[in-house]
């Protein structure tokens, strides 16, 4: 018994370890993105240039990650979504958070910005400049206060 546990477990560990040897960061031009991460940056920072832009293919799956000289990262999904916004410590644009969870931040924690957004099935989490990480449904309602 003892042994087929140990190939079970063998034979799982080479699985993950072989997806993830196939997995390829590449640096690509920001042309090369998919159409609605192109929308979304020239929406949210205009002529502004990244100083790189990676695409993370994976057997499953394919990211794309925009990092800017002042260190803020856009992550998307294959199709160009944006799934997470993170301004590392500074302020996002304002034009990226939705008008509800904007509004409750203002009026709630009128004092701190929104330095990280993440989208995800369930709703959005925000970070704050004081380091609190606020949850939210999809509608963009308040749900929690996570830290």
């Amino acid at each position: 018994m003892r042994t087929k546990l140990n190939l079970a477990a063998s034979l799982i560990a080479g699985l993950l370890f072989g997806f993830s040897a196939n997995a390829q960061k590449t640096v690509i031009k920001k042309e090369a993105l998919p159409a609605n991460a192109q929308t979304f940056l020239k929406t949210h920072f205009g002529s502004k240039k990244p100083s790189y832009v990676l695409e993370d293919k994976e057997i499953l799956s394919t990211e794309y990650k925009v990092q800017f000289d002042n260190k803020l990262e856009i992550e998307f999904d294959k199709k160009g979504n944006w799934k997470e916004v993170d301004g590392k410590e500074a302020k996002i644009p304002a034009s990226i958070i939705p008008k509800k969870i904007a509004s409750y931040v203002k009026t709630n924690f009128s004092k701190e910005k929104i330095t990280k957004i993440e989208i995800g099935t369930y709703g959005y989490e925000t970070k704050l400049t004081n380091g609190l990480e606020l949850k939210f449904n999809l509608k963009g309602d308040f749900t929690k206060i996570d830290k």
